[in-house]
């Protein structure tokens, strides 16, 4: 499912000209696709973690599926305007359905594994993001098309619908979840300063994620005077290191704890962001840069995500649904601020934006650290050492 939902999504550039053409609009009408999409996620992330909570996964896992197979689908056959933004916000909110659905299924069938659990089911997505815009390169090649990326997506997901009734593992309860108790187990969650700290850490972390990936092309085309097809190369190396930092994360998950790995991970997001911003116009330090912080980035989402999953084990959905919408405030708007500056300011004052991002993402991790400690170690000697 991973698989095929980082296909949709990193194809949905290549294939904006192609969506183009069939609604007759301009390139730049377009680009709202990539609006409504994260408008969708954005929206099923506020609601799925209660109805994961109260109903079991298995409803949200299906429902989510749909929407995704069902929204790519309509990208690719849709001949207006209109009707293909509605099909890129039906894919959204079966992105953002998923993502929540299937991080806390993996972290809860694999409790003492769940670092290296989510770590491996996102080296997929990272898999599907690669390929995505490779696959539309060869189908435009070919075909003179890159449509056929959502064709593929949607056979990956659609026909596992057929495997929901045979799926055991995942287990309903939603009396439980009716419970006075479960009621104020959510309302002493959502005072929780630890979930809103890796709330602002998530939204730090999906802002420069996504930031330096749809930034990263112009940035070098003007600080370096790269040709857009070298960019274009770069950038993909970009998404190749992140998924190789999940693969890492998923190998060694085992032998760290959550807060170890995700603090290794963040000094290495902190010396690819300071050394990023003292390299503008300089090719080999700024590839250096932009290399060391895909592989950094790679743990930081699923291993939050299993963190969080571990600190409120009574409501995982919410939980993770609350932190992965406040992650996705950051990818509308922190991207926007990286061109923004880039294209009025220059190349420089763009990447010490990032510089300082790293800067306030380290020190919300700290908070984060300090919290802990005060609040859990009173009450749970043994848990703080984690």
């Amino acid at each position: 499912m991973l698989l095929a939902l980082g296909l949709m999504v990193a194809g949905i550039g290549p294939a904006l000209p192609d969506l183009a053409a069939n609604t007759g609009s301009a390139v730049e009408a377009l680009g709202a696709v990539l609006t409504a999409l994260f408008a969708g996620a954005l929206t099923a992330q506020l609601a799925v973690g209660f109805l994961n909570d109260r109903f079991g996964q298995r409803p949200t896992l299906g429902a989510g599926m749909f929407m995704l197979g069902v929204g790519a689908l309509g990208l690719a056959l849709s001949r207006s305007l209109p009707l293909t933004l509605a099909s890129a916000a039906v894919a959204g909110l079966g992105h953002g359905t998923l993502v929540v659905t299937l991080h806390v299924l993996v972290a809860q069938l694999f409790p003492t594994r769940s670092v290296s659990a989510l770590n491996l089911i996102n080296v997929f997505f990272g898999i599907g993001a690669v390929a995505g815009p490779a696959l539309a390169g060869l189908t435009l090649r070919l075909w003179d098309t890159a449509l056929p990326t959502f064709y593929v997506a949607t056979g990956l997901v659609l026909p596992q619908l057929l495997l929901l009734p045979f799926l055991a593992v995942v287990r309903a309860e939603p009396a439980a979840a009716a419970q006075p108790a479960a009621v104020a187990r959510d309302s002493a969650m959502y005072r929780s300063p630890l979930l809103w700290s890796l709330g602002a850490l998530l939204l730090m972390y999906v802002g420069m994620e996504a930031g330096i990936g749809g930034w990263m092309m112009r940035y070098l085309n003007l600080s370096a005077g790269l040709p857009d097809t070298s960019a274009a190369l770069l950038t993909a190396g970009y998404w190749l290191a992140l998924t190789v930092g999940r693969a890492i994360g998923a190998a060694v998950g085992s032998r760290l704890t959550p807060a170890a790995l995700l603090a290794r991970c963040l000094i290495g997001v902190l010396a690819g962001g300071v050394i990023l911003s003292f390299s503008t116009g300089n090719l080999a330090l700024s590839s250096l840069a932009l290399a060391l912080l895909g592989v950094s980035f790679g743990p930081v989402f699923p291993t939050t995500l299993a963190i969080a999953s571990g600190l409120f084990p009574q409501t995982p959905g919410a939980a993770t649904s609350l932190i992965v919408a406040l992650g996705n405030v950051g990818g509308l708007v922190l991207p926007w601020m990286l061109v923004f500056v880039l294209e009025n300011q220059g190349p420089r004052p763009s990447a010490l934006l990032i510089g300082v991002s790293a800067l306030v993402i380290g020190a919300v991790f700290r908070g984060y650290g300090l919290l802990y400690r005060r609040q859990l170690r009173p009450a749970d000697p043994a848990a703080a050492s984690g």
